[in-house]
């Protein structure tokens, strides 16, 4: 749009316009179109569904760890024959 935007340039121009779209303004609609489109569907939209995506994992998952670094819990033996402290099998 910025190569086309004097007239001597649409003049000069190697490449001219489709045969459907036999005029500059059309072309520079559509390419205004399509600008609009990548900015407000790609950027906006894409931009809105990220920042969603984070809250909802920082929901789901914290945003930082509880602990770093901390040394792992003791594991305490099951009581014999107690089927509630019974490790769990696999």
């Amino acid at each position: 749009m910025l190569t086309y935007r004097s007239a001597s340039a649409r003049l000069n121009a190697a490449e001219k316009p489709p045969s459907f779209m036999p005029s500059w303004s059309g072309m520079f609609v559509v390419n205004a179109f399509v600008v609009a489109w990548v900015l407000v569907v790609g950027f906006g939209l894409g931009g809105w569904a990220s920042v969603a995506n984070f809250i909802k994992q920082i929901d789901t998952f914290g945003l930082f760890a509880k602990c770093y670094q901390c040394p792992p819990k003791a594991h305490i033996p099951a009581a014999a024959g107690s089927p509630l402290l019974a490790p769990p099998h696999h």
